[in-house]
């Protein structure tokens, strides 16, 4: 029954429902980024112009398209949105149909499992990216996010993929210890000066949760690598163009001095770890694969 459905309903009306599916929770994702750090409540008020404080009626609410026909406006002001709310809605549509691809249109043992993995790895991918835009913007990853994400992780792994407890286990633990012992409580114990914040170790234990030792081990040093090419180029920006001031970053809820290396750079962690995940997830054994090769190359020419 599972194949006769797959066989018999269009590609393309799943992947239009995917779509829905995330641009919907792209647009819950906006929500989530814009109230957390405020320490609103995500669920009410409902969607409000912040301006004005008028609702925003269930007919100019409608990912994506609402935007353009509102031409990014509100209705009663007239005051300019964002246009990162459409691009996070139109990125979640996007990466849901893509985890679609991945699970459910891949060849799956069966249309409900197939489904079940889609929700499993779509609600991982909503986190990364939700937690990544807080931190872009707050330097601050929540926990509200992160300690679940590490159950959730967990209990799916063991119980719902059968990929067993000691992989994912190890990750979630391991990337924690890493972390915080090497750059947080390490490199403080060494300088007197914090080099990382905590949510760090936590959201990277999620990631490993999820994607076990080598998913974790990936997303930490393509992040890493990702995150040190944009925070030098930041760097040589800012020598070009002096008295930009530095962004004092919170640690939890108390603010603490930062290392000014660290500072200078003002590129938070998270969002690399994130995107080293989701390129692990889509990309990870090819990535991987070329990456040996090429090592293999090097070492053969010298």
């Amino acid at each position: 029954m599972d194949a006769f459905f797959l066989e018999v309903v269009p590609t393309w009306q799943p992947v239009l429902l995917a779509a829905v599916f995330g641009a919907m929770w792209g647009s819950f994702a906006n929500v989530v980024i814009v109230r957390w750090p405020l320490g609103l409540s995500v669920v009410r008020p409902g969607s409000h112009c912040t301006a004005c404080k008028q609702p925003i009626r269930f007919y100019d609410n409608v990912p994506i398209i609402s935007y353009f026909l509102l031409k990014g406006k509100c209705r009663h002001c007239g005051t300019r949105f964002s246009f990162r709310y459409v691009l996070v809605e139109i990125s979640m549509a996007l990466l849901s149909v893509a985890v679609l691809q991945m699970t459910l249109l891949s060849n799956p043992p069966g249309f409900l499992f197939g489904l079940t993995e889609y929700f499993i790895w779509f609600a991982f991918i909503w986190a990364l990216f939700t937690a990544g835009a807080i931190d872009l913007e707050t330097f601050l990853l929540p926990d509200a996010i992160t300690l679940p994400g590490i159950g959730v992780g967990l209990l799916v792994n063991i119980f719902v993929l059968k990929n067993g407890w000691i992989d994912p286990l190890t990750g979630a633990a391991g990337s924690y210890a890493v972390l915080s012992l090497l750059f947080v409580h390490g490199y403080k114990l060494l300088t007197g000066k914090n080099g990382m914040g905590e949510g760090d170790p936590k959201f990277l234990a999620m990631i490993g949760a999820f994607l076990g030792v080598r998913g974790a081990g990936f997303s930490l040093f393509a992040g890493a690598f990702q995150g040190l090419l944009i925070g030098s180029l930041l760097v040589l920006y800012r020598r070009k163009n002096p008295g930009q001031p530095d962004l004092e970053i919170s640690d939890g809820d108390d603010a603490t001095e930062v290392d000014s290396r660290f500072r200078k750079a003002r590129v938070p962690f998270g969002p690399f770890l994130a995107l080293g995940a989701i390129e692990y997830f889509f990309f990870g054994d090819y990535l991987i694969q070329q990456y040996t090769a090429a090592v293999a190359y090097l070492i053969g020419a010298v």
